[in-house]
Protein backbone atom coordinates (compact mmCIF):
# COMPACT_ATOMS: atom_id res chain seq x y z
CA UNK A 1 0.00 0.00 0.00
CA UNK A 2 2.89 2.47 0.50
CA UNK A 3 4.25 1.75 -3.01
CA UNK A 4 1.09 1.06 -5.04
CA UNK A 5 2.82 -1.93 -6.61
CA UNK A 6 1.25 -5.12 -7.12
CA UNK A 7 2.70 -7.83 -5.04
CA UNK A 8 1.97 -10.65 -5.83
CA UNK A 9 -2.12 -12.17 -8.64
CA UNK A 10 -2.49 -15.61 -7.73
CA UNK A 11 -5.87 -17.66 -9.08
CA UNK A 12 -7.77 -19.61 -6.47
CA UNK A 13 -8.75 -22.21 -8.87
CA UNK A 14 -12.32 -22.12 -6.60
CA UNK A 15 -14.20 -19.97 -8.52
CA UNK A 16 -15.33 -16.20 -7.45
CA UNK A 17 -14.37 -15.11 -3.65
CA UNK A 18 -17.12 -14.42 -1.47
CA UNK A 19 -15.55 -12.93 1.45
CA UNK A 20 -12.33 -11.85 2.38
CA UNK A 21 -10.24 -10.78 5.82
CA UNK A 22 -6.77 -10.27 7.17
CA UNK A 23 -5.55 -11.19 10.32
CA UNK A 24 -3.49 -8.82 12.29
CA UNK A 25 -1.90 -11.09 13.39
CA UNK A 26 0.96 -12.49 10.66
CA UNK A 27 -1.20 -10.46 7.79
CA UNK A 28 -2.46 -13.69 6.24
CA UNK A 29 -5.33 -13.18 4.02
CA UNK A 30 -8.79 -15.75 4.72
CA UNK A 31 -10.87 -15.94 1.62
CA UNK A 32 -14.31 -17.51 1.63
CA UNK A 33 -16.09 -19.24 -1.76
CA UNK A 34 -18.86 -20.41 -3.14
CA UNK A 35 -18.22 -24.09 -2.29
CA UNK A 36 -17.76 -23.33 1.64
CA UNK A 37 -13.73 -23.59 2.02
CA UNK A 38 -11.87 -21.09 3.80
CA UNK A 39 -7.98 -20.35 2.04
CA UNK A 40 -4.92 -18.84 3.78
CA UNK A 41 -2.83 -17.34 1.16
CA UNK A 42 0.32 -15.22 1.08
CA UNK A 43 2.20 -13.57 -1.53
CA UNK A 44 5.31 -15.79 -1.39
CA UNK A 45 3.09 -18.69 -2.28
CA UNK A 46 1.65 -19.57 -5.07
CA UNK A 47 -1.00 -22.35 -3.54
CA UNK A 48 -3.34 -21.22 -0.52
CA UNK A 49 -0.84 -22.27 2.92
CA UNK A 50 -4.32 -23.82 4.39
CA UNK A 51 -7.17 -25.27 2.85
CA UNK A 52 -10.51 -26.09 4.92
CA UNK A 53 -14.39 -27.41 4.46
CA UNK A 54 -16.01 -24.26 6.92
CA UNK A 55 -20.05 -24.34 5.66
CA UNK A 56 -21.82 -26.33 3.50
CA UNK A 57 -22.93 -23.50 1.18
CA UNK A 58 -21.18 -19.69 0.69
CA UNK A 59 -18.64 -18.40 3.19
CA UNK A 60 -20.61 -15.13 3.01
CA UNK A 61 -18.38 -13.35 6.05
CA UNK A 62 -15.10 -13.88 7.55
CA UNK A 63 -13.46 -12.30 10.76
CA UNK A 64 -10.11 -12.85 12.80
CA UNK A 65 -9.35 -11.58 16.18
CA UNK A 66 -6.50 -9.04 17.04
CA UNK A 67 -4.74 -11.54 18.66
CA UNK A 68 -4.88 -14.27 15.64
CA UNK A 69 -6.03 -16.78 17.14
CA UNK A 70 -9.51 -17.22 16.56
CA UNK A 71 -11.93 -17.15 13.14
CA UNK A 72 -15.53 -16.44 12.91
CA UNK A 73 -16.95 -17.46 10.37
CA UNK A 74 -20.97 -16.76 8.73
CA UNK A 75 -22.18 -19.22 5.55
CA UNK A 76 -25.29 -19.57 3.44
CA UNK A 77 -26.31 -22.53 5.32
CA UNK A 78 -27.20 -20.50 8.61
CA UNK A 79 -24.63 -21.14 10.77
CA UNK A 80 -21.92 -18.92 12.59
CA UNK A 81 -18.65 -21.17 13.33
CA UNK A 82 -15.65 -20.34 15.52
CA UNK A 83 -12.61 -21.64 14.62
CA UNK A 84 -9.51 -22.05 16.38
CA UNK A 85 -6.44 -20.93 13.95
CA UNK A 86 -3.85 -22.77 15.73
CA UNK A 87 -5.16 -26.04 15.45
CA UNK A 88 -7.65 -24.99 12.32
CA UNK A 89 -10.13 -26.90 14.58
CA UNK A 90 -13.79 -26.09 14.84
CA UNK A 91 -14.36 -25.01 18.55
CA UNK A 92 -18.07 -24.34 18.55
CA UNK A 93 -20.92 -23.60 15.73
CA UNK A 94 -24.25 -21.28 16.47
CA UNK A 95 -27.08 -20.90 14.26
CA UNK A 96 -28.38 -18.12 13.02
CA UNK A 97 -32.37 -17.50 11.69
CA UNK A 98 -31.23 -16.12 8.46
CA UNK A 99 -27.94 -16.20 6.33
CA UNK A 100 -25.69 -13.78 8.37
CA UNK A 101 -24.15 -11.16 5.87
CA UNK A 102 -21.60 -9.44 8.12
CA UNK A 103 -19.01 -10.54 11.41
CA UNK A 104 -17.03 -8.46 12.96
CA UNK A 105 -14.68 -8.73 16.34
CA UNK A 106 -13.74 -5.82 18.64
CA UNK A 107 -10.84 -5.19 20.39
CA UNK A 108 -11.91 -6.73 23.46
CA UNK A 109 -13.36 -9.96 21.61
CA UNK A 110 -17.11 -8.92 21.24
CA UNK A 111 -18.45 -10.54 18.18
CA UNK A 112 -21.46 -8.56 16.02
CA UNK A 113 -22.89 -10.84 13.91
CA UNK A 114 -25.28 -9.23 11.25
CA UNK A 115 -28.17 -11.09 9.94
CA UNK A 116 -31.67 -9.94 8.40
CA UNK A 117 -33.09 -6.83 9.86
CA UNK A 118 -31.11 -7.98 12.94
CA UNK A 119 -27.40 -7.78 14.84
CA UNK A 120 -26.56 -9.51 17.84
CA UNK A 121 -23.41 -9.05 19.87
CA UNK A 122 -22.24 -12.12 21.85
CA UNK A 123 -19.57 -11.88 24.53
CA UNK A 124 -17.02 -14.38 25.75
CA UNK A 125 -16.77 -16.46 22.80
CA UNK A 126 -13.03 -16.35 22.55
CA UNK A 127 -12.89 -16.39 26.55
CA UNK A 128 -10.01 -18.78 28.59
CA UNK A 129 -11.81 -18.54 31.77
CA UNK A 130 -14.70 -20.83 30.18
CA UNK A 131 -13.81 -24.34 28.95
CA UNK A 132 -13.32 -24.19 25.28
CA UNK A 133 -15.96 -26.89 24.58
CA UNK A 134 -18.85 -24.63 26.74
CA UNK A 135 -21.38 -22.61 24.59
CA UNK A 136 -22.64 -19.44 25.18
CA UNK A 137 -26.41 -19.51 25.72
CA UNK A 138 -27.56 -16.23 24.63
CA UNK A 139 -26.09 -13.31 22.95
CA UNK A 140 -24.57 -10.03 25.07
CA UNK A 141 -27.22 -7.26 23.06
CA UNK A 142 -29.66 -7.61 20.14
CA UNK A 143 -30.46 -4.83 18.10
CA UNK A 144 -32.55 -4.22 15.00
CA UNK A 145 -36.41 -5.75 14.19
CA UNK A 146 -37.52 -2.73 12.58
CA UNK A 147 -37.15 -3.62 9.12
CA UNK A 148 -33.41 -2.23 8.40
CA UNK A 149 -31.64 -5.30 6.02
CA UNK A 150 -28.08 -5.27 7.65
CA UNK A 151 -25.60 -5.11 5.25
CA UNK A 152 -22.17 -4.50 7.20
CA UNK A 153 -21.26 -4.27 10.57
CA UNK A 154 -17.66 -3.13 11.86
CA UNK A 155 -16.64 -1.35 15.76
CA UNK A 156 -15.18 1.09 16.22
CA UNK A 157 -11.14 1.19 17.35
CA UNK A 158 -10.79 2.26 21.28
CA UNK A 159 -14.45 3.19 21.66
CA UNK A 160 -17.64 1.78 22.77
CA UNK A 161 -19.46 1.82 19.56
CA UNK A 162 -20.56 -0.33 16.69
CA UNK A 163 -21.43 0.88 12.88
CA UNK A 164 -24.24 -0.66 11.26
CA UNK A 165 -24.96 0.33 7.13
CA UNK A 166 -28.25 -0.99 6.34
CA UNK A 167 -30.30 -0.17 2.99
CA UNK A 168 -31.94 2.89 5.09
CA UNK A 169 -28.63 4.65 5.81
CA UNK A 170 -26.28 4.29 8.63
CA UNK A 171 -26.51 3.92 12.36
CA UNK A 172 -24.59 3.84 15.38
CA UNK A 173 -25.17 2.18 18.80
CA UNK A 174 -22.85 1.62 22.02
CA UNK A 175 -21.78 -1.55 23.04
CA UNK A 176 -19.91 -1.43 26.51
CA UNK A 177 -16.99 -2.68 27.09
CA UNK A 178 -16.09 -2.75 23.04
CA UNK A 179 -13.61 -0.80 22.64
CA UNK A 180 -9.95 -1.08 24.34
CA UNK A 181 -9.42 1.17 27.28
CA UNK A 182 -6.08 0.44 28.18
CA UNK A 183 -4.35 0.90 25.26
CA UNK A 184 -0.39 1.05 24.15
CA UNK A 185 0.50 5.03 23.26
CA UNK A 186 3.64 3.88 21.58
CA UNK A 187 2.07 1.43 19.00
CA UNK A 188 -1.33 2.82 18.26
CA UNK A 189 -2.29 6.07 19.24
CA UNK A 190 -5.41 7.70 19.09
CA UNK A 191 -5.07 10.96 20.31
CA UNK A 192 -1.92 11.61 17.90
CA UNK A 193 -1.01 15.04 16.66
CA UNK A 194 -0.54 15.59 12.96
CA UNK A 195 3.32 16.05 13.54
CA UNK A 196 3.45 12.20 15.63
CA UNK A 197 1.63 11.07 12.33
CA UNK A 198 4.17 12.18 10.16
CA UNK A 199 6.68 10.83 11.88
CA UNK A 200 5.02 7.50 12.86
CA UNK A 201 4.64 7.09 9.09
CA UNK A 202 8.24 7.42 8.28
CA UNK A 203 9.31 4.94 11.18
CA UNK A 204 6.62 2.67 9.77
CA UNK A 205 7.85 2.88 6.23
CA UNK A 206 11.79 2.57 7.22
CA UNK A 207 10.57 -0.79 9.07
CA UNK A 208 8.75 -2.04 6.81
CA UNK A 209 9.35 -5.53 5.85
CA UNK A 210 9.06 -7.25 2.24
CA UNK A 211 6.09 -9.07 1.45
CA UNK A 212 7.62 -12.62 1.13
CA UNK A 213 8.19 -12.17 5.39
CA UNK A 214 4.13 -13.01 5.49
CA UNK A 215 3.87 -16.59 6.95
CA UNK A 216 1.58 -18.54 9.41
CA UNK A 217 4.40 -17.75 11.58
CA UNK A 218 5.61 -14.31 12.23
CA UNK A 219 8.10 -15.07 15.39
CA UNK A 220 10.86 -17.23 13.01
CA UNK A 221 11.91 -13.66 12.03
CA UNK A 222 15.28 -12.58 13.74
CA UNK A 223 15.11 -16.05 15.56
CA UNK A 224 18.71 -18.43 15.38
CA UNK A 225 18.43 -21.90 13.14
CA UNK A 226 19.17 -24.22 15.88
CA UNK A 227 19.46 -26.60 13.28
CA UNK A 228 22.23 -29.01 12.91
CA UNK A 229 24.18 -29.26 9.50
CA UNK A 230 22.80 -32.96 9.12
CA UNK A 231 19.54 -31.64 10.09
CA UNK A 232 18.85 -28.92 6.84
CA UNK A 233 20.73 -31.36 4.57
CA UNK A 234 18.15 -33.96 5.36
CA UNK A 235 15.26 -31.39 5.12
CA UNK A 236 16.58 -29.94 1.71
CA UNK A 237 17.13 -33.60 0.36
CA UNK A 238 13.30 -34.56 1.87
CA UNK A 239 12.23 -31.09 -0.34
CA UNK A 240 14.25 -31.92 -3.48
CA UNK A 241 12.50 -34.11 -6.56
CA UNK A 242 13.00 -37.20 -6.01
CA UNK A 243 15.48 -38.54 -9.39
CA UNK A 244 16.10 -42.27 -10.51
CA UNK A 245 20.20 -41.02 -11.66
CA UNK A 246 20.52 -44.69 -13.07
CA UNK A 247 17.33 -44.16 -15.04
CA UNK A 248 18.00 -40.61 -16.43
CA UNK A 249 21.50 -41.70 -17.71
CA UNK A 250 20.17 -45.01 -19.66
CA UNK A 251 17.22 -42.66 -21.06
CA UNK A 252 20.22 -40.28 -22.45
CA UNK A 253 22.54 -42.42 -23.34
CA UNK A 254 20.50 -43.97 -26.57
CA UNK A 255 21.95 -48.05 -26.66
CA UNK A 256 25.88 -46.58 -26.33
CA UNK A 257 28.03 -45.39 -23.06
CA UNK A 258 29.22 -42.36 -24.57
CA UNK A 259 26.68 -39.96 -22.47
CA UNK A 260 28.00 -41.98 -19.12
CA UNK A 261 31.20 -41.73 -20.20
CA UNK A 262 31.33 -37.98 -20.91
CA UNK A 263 30.01 -37.46 -17.15
CA UNK A 264 32.44 -39.52 -15.56
CA UNK A 265 35.42 -37.99 -17.00
CA UNK A 266 34.01 -34.94 -15.94
CA UNK A 267 33.63 -35.85 -12.77
CA UNK A 268 36.93 -36.97 -12.47
CA UNK A 269 38.46 -33.39 -13.80
CA UNK A 270 36.20 -31.79 -10.78
CA UNK A 271 37.73 -34.48 -8.40
CA UNK A 272 34.37 -33.88 -6.22
CA UNK A 273 32.70 -37.31 -4.84
CA UNK A 274 28.94 -36.58 -4.40
CA UNK A 275 25.60 -39.29 -4.33
CA UNK A 276 25.05 -38.92 -8.42
CA UNK A 277 28.36 -39.88 -8.64
CA UNK A 278 28.81 -42.57 -6.63
CA UNK A 279 25.14 -44.02 -8.06
CA UNK A 280 26.92 -43.54 -11.69
CA UNK A 281 29.79 -45.78 -10.79
CA UNK A 282 27.98 -48.05 -9.75
CA UNK A 283 25.81 -48.11 -12.46
CA UNK A 284 28.86 -48.48 -14.73
CA UNK A 285 30.24 -51.37 -12.90
CA UNK A 286 27.42 -53.13 -13.37
CA UNK A 287 27.67 -52.46 -17.06
CA UNK A 288 31.27 -53.33 -17.54
CA UNK A 289 30.08 -56.74 -15.64
CA UNK A 290 26.82 -57.67 -17.78
CA UNK A 291 29.36 -56.74 -20.62
CA UNK A 292 32.27 -59.00 -19.66
CA UNK A 293 29.53 -62.05 -18.63
CA UNK A 294 28.20 -60.98 -22.67
CA UNK A 295 31.79 -61.79 -23.79
CA UNK A 296 32.15 -64.87 -22.14
CA UNK A 297 29.09 -66.42 -23.27
CA UNK A 298 30.19 -65.20 -26.93
CA UNK A 299 33.77 -67.16 -26.38
CA UNK A 300 31.87 -70.18 -25.52
CA UNK A 301 29.43 -70.26 -28.44
CA UNK A 302 31.98 -68.71 -31.36
CA UNK A 303 35.40 -69.50 -29.91
CA UNK A 304 38.17 -67.11 -28.58
CA UNK A 305 38.87 -66.63 -32.25
CA UNK A 306 35.48 -65.34 -33.97
CA UNK A 307 34.50 -63.83 -30.12
CA UNK A 308 36.48 -61.12 -31.19
CA UNK A 309 34.96 -59.81 -34.31
CA UNK A 310 30.68 -60.22 -33.47
CA UNK A 311 28.97 -57.08 -32.85
CA UNK A 312 28.92 -55.79 -29.45
CA UNK A 313 25.27 -54.91 -28.29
Amino acid sequence: MSTGQIVAEMPTKLGTPVSLTQNPYNAVLHVGHQNGTVTLWSPNSTDPLVKLLAHKGPVRSLAVDREGRYMVSTGQDMKMAVWDIRMFKEVNSYFTRAPASTVTISDTGLTAVGWGTRTTIWKGLFSSARPVQEKVQSPYMTWGGEGKVIERARFCPFEDVLGLSHNEGFSSIIIPGAGEANFDALEVNPFETAKQRQEGEVKALLNKLQPEMISLDPNFIGNLDLRSQKQRQAEKDLDAPAVDIAEEIRNRARGKNSVLKKYLRKQRKKNIIDEKRLKVEELWKEQQEKQGERNKEKQAELGPALARFARKE
